[in-house]
């Protein structure tokens, strides 16, 4: 007589693989949002810390070399511009021309092209330090790695020639200017 041998097949069902499919979906469905938020919080994060640093590094240029410090946007490289800066630049502006000239040239970083910058002067396109380390006049940069103002960072440079974040005071999540109007971010 002869036995027959059972074979368990090993595997899943149709129905199990459904319905993992499905939690992996929805699982991935829940994480996208959390990625996409840490991406962009990480990209205002980067660039704030891109600009203050500049902004010391042109006040300690100004105090060091006793000189006009200037830093400014720029679409070429050279000459200042408000807004669709592709550069950041830092210059000893000797002959007080708003321009980096020959010689004058001390620090250029390029703009990561996800995130928009927009300076807010009140006399002038650049923030300007004299030699004793104050700003000519109060100024911010806005900083936006995304069309959602939650992304947003302001750096507000006091007429003393301080760096200092803006912050969301009322809690809505989008920060404050100095005027206490919520923050937008550039077109």
């Amino acid at each position: 007589m002869h036995l027959i041998q059972r074979r368990y097949e090993q595997g899943f069902t149709l129905g199990e693989a459904l319905t993992s499919t499905a939690i992996l979906g929805i699982l991935l469905s829940l994480a996208v949002p959390a990625f996409t938020h840490l991406t962009l919080s990480s990209q205002k994060s980067s660039a704030a810390q891109q600009v203050r640093s500049l902004l010391n590094h042109a006040r300690s240029i100004a105090v060091t070399q006793k000189e006009t410090t200037v830093l400014c946007g720029s679409q070429d490289g050279y000459t200042c511009a408000k807004t669709g800066a592709r550069f950041l630049i830092v210059f000893v502006d000797h002959n007080l021309n708003g321009r980096a000239d020959s010689g004058e040239f001390i620090r250029q970083e390029p703009v990561p092209s996800d995130t928009r910058y927009q300076l807010n002067a009140s006399s002038l396109d650049s923030i300007r330090f004299r030699p004793n380390g104050t700003a000519s006049s109060y100024g911010s940069i806005a900083l936006c790695p995304s069309a959602d103002n939650r992304y947003a960072a302001r750096l507000i440079v006091s007429s003393m020639g301080r760096v200092r974040s803006a912050r969301d005071s009322d809690g809505d999540g989008v920060i404050e200017g100095a005027d206490g109007r919520p923050q937008s971010c550039p077109a």
